[in-house]
């Protein structure tokens, strides 16, 4: 099943190729998080070794750093998709302006959403993509986390830090 996109996009702009564009936008998101992720990640956990002769040893007592203290800008990448993707919406409503001035015939359509559909149907899209890619990206680097620390060095409680976290930053 093959979706018409170009009924989601301005009268005359290529539906597919603003999806593809929009599905860039998110791969180099999550390209982005991953590279701010990892390499710092994998410092800290170099961090808890030391090196006894030719092999690495845990030092004693030693505790990774938080999660949330590690995410640094990780999620920049899908907040400026998002702002893109507000800037899309704009230029989508701003297009039915320019050369035929289809604004006038979009308004007269019997369909009422018609405009509001070709406007924001892309532009929600991408913003949900960033949502879930977010969310997955998130999940994945919690995931090596966790998978990667040594357990002794992991403290209790990460997801409820992360909360607590993102609750004082939205306040």
């Amino acid at each position: 099943m093959r979706i018409d996109l170009e009924r989601y996009a301005p009268v005359g702009a290529d539906g597919g190729r603003e999806a593809r564009g929009i599905l860039l936008g998110l791969g180099l998101s999550a390209g982005f998080g991953l590279l701010a992720f990892l390499p710092r990640y994998f410092d800290r956990r170099a961090a808890l070794y030391t090196r006894q002769g030719a092999q690495m040893v845990l030092r004693p007592g030693a505790v990774m750093e938080d999660f949330a203290q590690l995410l640094d800008w990780m999620l920049l990448g899908f907040a400026v998709t998002v702002v893109c993707m507000a800037a899309l919406a704009a230029w989508h409503y701003a297009s039915h302006f320019q050369g035929s001035r289809s604004i006038y015939t979009m308004r007269r359509l019997p369909q009422r959403w018609e405009l509001a559909r070709r406007c924001l149907t892309l532009p929600l899209l991408g913003a949900l993509g960033c949502l879930i890619g977010a969310a997955a990206l998130l999940l994945i680097c919690f995931a090596v986390y966790n998978l990667a620390t040594p357990e002794q060095c992991l403290t209790p409680h990460q997801w409820q830090k992360l909360w607590m976290i993102w609750m004082e930053g939205a306040l």
